[in-house]
């Protein structure tokens, strides 16, 4: 069997890429992390966090079953061929930045509807 993916090894692309390095982004190749997305065009941004699925024995540490990628989008489990395919769109965002959108979603209406079109013009301001 084979042995599991670290959490830095899985999460490697992702920090790099917030530390300003600049690995490679390839279209079938999702990483684990913290992204935002939009579920509509000129909708309000939701957080995308994906992480890696683990079968792990527990006497042996070794994988029981192949790694798959989850994904969790606007409050909904998404499966690995959802990733793949969205892949492209996500933006990438700390962890910070993930739970202050998922914060804006639940405290302000016009973010928690994410299938309308959003004009932040038409809002009034928001206070730091």
């Amino acid at each position: 069997m084979r042995q599991p993916t670290t959490e830095p090894e899985a999460y490697r692309w992702w920090r790099d890429t917030l530390a300003g390095l600049r690995p490679a982004r390839h279209e079938d190749d999702p990483q684990c992390g913290f992204y935002k997305t939009r579920v509509v065009r000129g909708g309000p941004w939701v957080g995308v966090a994906i992480w890696l699925e683990q079968d792990i024995d527990p006497e042996t540490g070794e994988l029981t079953a192949p790694e798959t990628f989850a994904a969790i989008c606007n409050g909904q489990n998404r499966r690995p061929d959802w990733i793949r395919r969205n892949w492209t769109y996500f933006r990438l965002i700390s962890a910070a930045d993930y739970d202050a959108l998922i914060g804006f979603q639940s405290s302000i209406s016009e973010m928690a509807a994410t299938n309308a079109r959003l004009d932040l013009a038409a809002m009034a301001p928001i206070a730091p």
